[in-house]
């Protein structure tokens, strides 16, 4: 594909559905029994392992919170594109966090990379974490309870399955850009959930963005 190729993007959906977040996620608090060792550590913040990670003697892995493959935590360090903190959902396979990390598990059936976008994405989820996180000295805290009381758009699994597909791909090609299109993937994103989430007839027709 080169730079003058256009890519289009139309979305006619049904209408999303209203759900609690607590309807899709429970707060986990799955401690580690030494089945995941330092190799296995997660950084929240970049998702990867990151076996360099400070670690006194290995009884302490037992304080770290299990996080499964498409389990969503919340990183609470303020930034300019995240102003109360921001929830990451790991796509790279088991492992563990720190205790300090709250973790959700999926209950229902999802599309990893629909929720990888989605439940990262600002636009999408300002409002939800405007009310239910608290400010402390450094960072934003989560209270579980609130964002599990908390509404968001969902759609259907199949077209989950689509947008997540896209962007999946939209993301690919940017990497392979060299990442000149940063932030045009979360930007869209964002657009699409909250006009879909909005939509209460449905279909809103097309949305297109060009690559240059």
């Amino acid at each position: 594909m080169d730079g003058n190729t256009a890519v289009f993007l139309v979305l006619i959906a049904p209408a999303w559905e209203q759900r609690k977040l607590g309807e899709l996620y429970k707060e986990v608090s799955e401690k580690n029994d030494l089945t995941y060792g330092r190799d296995r550590i997660i950084s929240v913040a970049h998702m990867y392992f990151n076996p360099v990670v400070y670690v006194t003697e290995d009884d302490y892995l037992k304080t770290y919170n299990v996080m499964r493959l498409g389990d969503i935590a919340f990183e609470g360090n303020r930034s300019k594109n995240f102003a109360h903190g921001r929830l990451v959902e790991n796509t790279i396979g088991d492992g563990i966090v720190s205790h300090v990390f709250k973790v959700f598990r999926p209950i229902r059936p999802f599309d990893l990379m629909y929720w990888k976008y989605s439940i990262n994405n600002e636009k999408a989820m300002k409002d939800v974490l405007t009310r239910s996180t608290k400010a402390s000295t450094m960072m934003h805290e989560l209270v579980a309870k609130d964002f599990l009381n908390e509404e968001i758009a969902v759609p259907s699994l199949e077209e989950q399955r689509q947008i997540g597909a896209f962007f999946d791909r939209l993301d690919s090609l940017i990497t392979l850009h060299q990442r000149k299109y940063c932030g045009v993937a979360s930007w869209m994103l964002g657009v699409a959930l909250v006009r879909l989430g909005s939509e209460s007839g449905g279909a809103f027709g097309e949305m297109k963005h060009v690559l240059q």
